[in-house]
């Protein structure tokens, strides 16, 4: 699946973005880190596609600085309002993870790791994959910047693992040289991708507009 992250300011500008990506995604990301002011279940219930709502912090590189105890205000908002997916990031404190994971509602919880200077260490890599599984969440999302072509290959091996695992996964790189694990990845098993809703829009370093990544995707298709 693709998701295209919704890159706005405000509730307005979210939802005429959510109308535009609804037709080229399968999922959309919510992004409130990144908007001044929002109105959660405004731009939830004016989506046609399932919204994953994501408040990415600082340390994990988003624009994100609120206190943890409002993210998690953030997120329940969400998950009330009938959010399909809630991005909850592994590096928060066990107790307000499982206040989200915990609360009632459809949601499905990810939990998030990115990795923004680097690809870790295999040990380190393991150690990320363990801990987001026993997080106890239904998806996991490892996200690391590829520095070599090689690390590609490492998070790719990820999905390889998940797959025999039985644990849905979505895992990629950043950067330039990582574009290829975000084609290549949903071919190998993860859950999604992400990629722009166009030039400018992109959430992350290396992201693909949505139309270019479905072109290229689509020479892999089996």
């Amino acid at each position: 699946m693709f998701c295209v992250p919704i890159i706005a300011s405000d509730t307005e500008e979210a939802v005429s973005k959510v109308a535009a990506a609804g037709r080229v995604a399968d999922v959309l990301e919510v992004r409130l880190d990144l908007m001044d002011s929002f109105d959660i279940r405004r731009i939830v219930r004016a989506a046609e596609k399932p919204v994953l709502v994501t408040y990415r912090s600082l340390r994990e590189g988003g624009k994100g600085k609120d206190k943890p105890e409002q993210v998690a205000g953030y997120l329940l908002s969400a998950v009330e309002a009938g959010a399909d997916l809630v991005d909850v990031e592994l590096s928060m404190s066990p107790e307000i993870r499982n206040m989200i994971i915990g609360a009632p509602g459809k949601a499905e919880i990810v939990i998030s790791t990115h990795v923004t200077k680097e690809t870790p260490s295999d040990d380190a890599l393991e150690k990320i994959y363990n801990d987001s599984i026993a997080a106890g969440g239904d998806i996991i999302k490892i996200v690391t910047m590829a520095r070599q072509w090689e690390d590609n290959l490492r998070m790719l091996g990820l999905v390889s693992r998940a797959k025999r695992d039985k644990v849905r996964i979505i895992s990629f790189c950043m950067g330039a040289i990582g574009r290829m694990s975000r084609v290549f990845s949903v071919h190998m098993g993860a859950c999604m991708t992400f990629a722009s809703l166009g030039p400018g829009q992109e959430s992350a370093n290396g992201q693909i507009d949505i139309h270019k990544m479905k072109e290229i995707a689509g020479y892999f298709a089996t």
